[in-house]
């Protein structure tokens, strides 16, 4: 069995990696049962924000079970139909973020989380009053992160991140 590659702590590389993608899919699990939801995020200073509809399986799953994992990927340069080129490797890069969960139920809180969040896109955002009453946040303290980058020459580089 080859042996595992051992990340390299680089949290600039893991920031880098999970900012320059807008969406990801979001993690969770209730007793044997995973789930797993497409989401976009800001991330801002070792947390992940989301807004998603005000009732919902994920929000009744993270409210049971708060430990979840976020996960970003996308190719980068040039993007080859792997298909086409009969080869598996490519330009590619990833990151997984574990951590924490919690669905913000305080409506300060929920305004401070919705400004972050439309901030994050836009920074003229301003939050109306009226998506307090119609939609939720999530939040995600990020414990750790590892991110893995691989080019077509097979060169692979993995990063690690941890909360100070």
């Amino acid at each position: 069995m080859a042996k595992p590659i051992e990340p390299i702590p680089n949290s600039a590389e893991c920031e880098r990696v999970m900012t320059a993608y807008p969406a990801g899919v979001l993690v969770m699990c209730l007793g044997s049962e995973p789930y797993a939801v497409p989401m976009n995020h800001a991330f801002v200073d070792g947390v992940l924000y989301f807004h998603c509809a005000p009732t919902g399986r994920k929000l009744d799953i993270i409210r049971a079970n708060p430990s979840a994992c976020y996960v970003v990927n996308d190719r980068f340069g040039e993007r080859p139909t792997l298909a086409d080129s009969r080869q598996c490797h490519g330009n590619w890069e990833s990151v997984i973020a574990y951590g924490g969960a919690r669905v913000i139920e305080d409506r300060d809180e929920l305004r401070r989380v919705f400004d972050v969040f439309g901030k994050y896109f836009n920074p003229d955002f301003t939050v109306s009053e009226d998506s307090l009453d119609t939609t939720a946040a999530i939040i995600l303290e990020v414990d750790t992160m590892t991110a893995r980058r691989e080019t077509e020459d097979r060169t692979v580089s993995f990063w690690s991140w941890s909360r100070s």
